[in-house]
């Protein structure tokens, strides 16, 4: 009989360096390992990429005699130690002598509270550096409240840095505790570069020679200057920029070379589509036009993010491409968010293709989900044997049912409401079909960087001539009554409008409400659901304006009339949600009431503001208070301040952060550990140049491992962390 065969599995390799655990540094036993552990914090590597969230500055000390009331730092010799308990609650009393002073045997009290367990380890003839509030009285010691402190060494006269970083920590790590143990890490092990050969010369082809990494983790945890902390931040940061963009930049090298996706656009058809275009294109709309143009006769099939503002022609941008493939005798699809974006899309698309083709129009199919059996079935079957050309939906256009004969060109509106994933999806509906995803929200150039990065990017910063500014007022409860009679006679005068609240709430026996919120209602505030707040517009405006309501839980049937009503002059005001932020096109509707306005954000504010104002009269948008101080209240300030949509994307990307203002639907997010999103846009695009550069050539689990040596990937648990000390 052989022997058996051992089955066990190889042992595992010895980590070496800073990827070793915490075990074994000072003041880690297992327990504050498994603490670190639980926040994502592993190996001594982790703990170096964990930086401080900001630096407290140290005061230095003076003798005792020289330090005025107030704040002050001294450093003593503890004469004293005593323990006084009340409850939960203790006081440490030290009875120090002053050990900068001129030989006079000077003392005075030293007070640290809730802190019962350092007067064990303080005992008499302990060394010092204190800093606190320093309170003077003729007949008793002067005493420090103390703030912060030091064990300090015999000779020494005070901390040896002036700033002390402050970390957000797991419960149960002592700020004291974590510093050290960072020190300890710093002085043990050589920080591997990624971008430094072993001999210290630059590994890299950037036109700079970056700090080594050893010196920037020195000056960040051993920070002794701010201009040196900051320096050492930007290297982290631009390291963590490379490391975001190496996916996309991989994702954009492997695009395939196919022949077939090409679009033969001349620049005589180029002018024929121009010259079937409804407006004259403005300069933007011309550069980025070139841009599509470009695309569509590569051999690389189109993948395009184009941004821009509230009314700043994208739609007409977006038929170019449409019109590109039917002048190819191909197909194209318009994919919007909404079935009342979709629906007005066809109107749109059918009014143009009629004025610039006449009886030889193309037909532009509508897939969605409403219609009888045999209507979604004939659209279905124009868009599978191409005799639709254009095909205009809703999440439908992805489904299995439906088939294109020869799909070249795919458009996303609204692209900010979609996933990740269903960006790739059309390219199952046509292999070679080149892509256009659109947003009227304008993203942050750091998140169109990043969450966007294997598309190019375009953008319109031009709005087209005559479009008049729009204003926007915040309206105290106090002046809500005048409001109301001043929106009642521009209604006399044949102007329209919204009133756009957060939900829908229940229609029937709703309790009439007050017209206004007042001022004690900052807590509770009064119902702003579509349904209560009908019954107070109409209240408001008076029995002869009539106001109707639109909202997501309506009988299309019934809704579709609603808008068809408003769009004809039948209907003055619309109560509604958020189904009328975007598509909804009235050149009359001058005024938008907002009652709740800190339950959006400010991209939601925005796009909101732009249903207002699309006509020859200048539109207004309110946003009715009481609001209290805090976030909502400077989204509000931001909004009355710029009309900027990109300006308004870096202020909300600031107040939310960029998971929230996304959404979680965009699945890919990065999380930003050191990079800073709205201030470092121009190295984020720096890191993507190199980052093409160095990918050529590379395999994919080379680029991971690159990845992971330019920035180590993190899983740090924010949930796990407190403010440190």
């Amino acid at each position: 009989m052989s022997p058996r065969q051992s089955t066990s599995p190889p042992p595992e390799p010895v980590a070496t360096g800073l990827d070793r655990p915490l075990l074994g540094l000072p003041g880690i036993a297992a327990r504050r390992a498994e603490i670190y552990a639980a926040a994502g914090i592993e190996t001594r590597r982790a703990l170096l990429y964990h930086l401080p969230s900001r630096f407290r500055r140290r005061p230095d000390p003076l003798p005792l005699g020289a330090s005025d009331e107030g704040k002050a730092a001294l450093v003593g010799v503890v004469v004293s130690t005593s323990l006084r308990r009340r409850g939960p609650r203790s006081t440490v009393t030290l009875r120090m002598r002053d050990a900068l002073g001129d030989g006079d045997e000077v003392e005075f009290r030293a007070l640290l509270f809730n802190r019962a367990y350092l007067a064990k380890s303080l005992k008499k003839g302990t060394r010092l550096w204190v800093a606190g509030t320093l309170e003077r009285d003729d007949t008793d010691l002067a005493r420090l409240v103390v703030s912060d402190y030091e064990v300090l060494a015999d000779d020494a006269l005070g901390p040896s840095a002036s700033l002390v970083p402050i970390y957000k920590l797991p419960a149960g790590i002592p700020p004291r505790v974590h510093r050290k143990v960072v020190a300890a890490v710093l002085a043990e092990a050589d920080v591997d570069d990624w971008r430094h050969e072993p001999d210290g010369s630059p590994a890299t082809d950037a036109d700079d020679d970056p700090l080594p990494l050893d010196a920037v983790f020195r000056a960040i945890h051993l920070a002794e200057s701010l201009d040196d902390a900051r320096a050492a931040r930007d290297r982290l940061a631009r390291d963590e920029a490379f490391a975001l963009s190496l996916d996309a930049a991989f994702a954009r090298a492997q695009r395939p070379t196919i022949p077939e996706c090409v679009l033969d656009i001349d620049e005589a058809t180029h002018a024929r589509i121009i010259a079937r275009l409804p407006y004259t294109p403005t300069a933007a709309q011309s550069r980025v036009l070139d841009e599509l143009r470009a695309d569509v006769l590569s051999a690389r099939p189109m993948h395009r993010l184009l941004q821009g503002d509230v009314g700043s022609g994208k739609t007409m941008v977006a038929l170019y491409g449409l019109l590109a493939a039917v002048e190819c005798n191909r197909q194209a699809a318009l994919m919007a968010p909404t079935e009342i974006l979709a629906e007005q899309h066809v109107v749109g698309l059918r009014a143009l293709l009629a004025r610039a083709y006449g009886d030889k129009a193309p037909r532009v199919a509508l897939i969605t989900g409403r219609g009888k059996p045999s209507f979604r079935r004939a659209e279905r079957a124009a868009v599978a044997d191409g005799s639709a050309p254009l095909a205009v939906g809703t999440h439908g256009l992805q489904s299995a049912p439906v088939e294109f004969r020869d799909l070249a060109v795919t458009v996303i509106d609204e692209q900010h409401r979609f996933g990740v994933a269903q960006r790739g999806r059309f390219r199952r509906k046509g292999e070679h079909s080149h892509l256009l995803v659109m947003t009227a929200t304008p993203i942050p150039r750091t998140l169109a960087l990043t969450a966007y990065g294997e598309l190019d990017v375009s953008i319109l910063d031009e709005l087209p001539p005559g479009r008049v500014p729009r204003e926007t007022h915040f309206v105290p409860a106090g002046k809500q009554p005048a409001l109301w009679r001043r929106l009642r006679a521009a209604v006399e005068r044949g102007e329209r409008g919204y009133v756009v609240c957060p939900s829908i709430g229940e229609f029937g026996d709703v309790p009439a409400a007050p017209a206004v919120a007042h001022d004690d209602d900052e807590e509770q505030g009064p119902d702003v659901s579509v349904a209560a707040t009908l019954l107070r517009v109409r209240e408001a405006l008076g029995n002869d304006v009539r106001v109707e309501p639109v909202h997501g839980r309506m009988p299309p049937d019934e809704r579709d009339a609603t808008l068809d009503a408003f769009r004809a002059g039948d209907v003055d005001v619309l109560v509604a949600t958020i189904v009328v932020e975007v598509g909804l096109d009235v050149p009359e509707a001058t005024f938008c009431v907002l009652p709740a306005p800190t339950r959006f954000g400010l991209a939601t504010l925005h796009q909101i503001r732009g249903r207002v104002g699309r006509g020859t009269l200048p539109g207004t948008c309110y946003l009715l208070g009481p609001v209290k101080k805090g976030p909502g209240r400077e989204r509000i300030d931001a909004l009355c301040a710029s009309e900027d949509g990109f300006l308004l994307a870096e202020k909300d990307l600031e107040l939310r952060g960029p998971g929230e203002l996304l959404g979680t639907r965009q699945s890919g997010l990065p999380r930003f550990f050191i990079l800073d999103p709205v201030a470092d846009v121009a190295l984020l695009a720096a890191a993507r140049r190199e980052a093409a550069l160095r990918i050529e050539g590379m395999a994919k689990s080379d680029v991971d491992a690159l990845r992971e040596r330019a920035f180590p990937l993190r899983d740090v648990t924010a949930d796990q962390l407190m403010a440190g000390g």
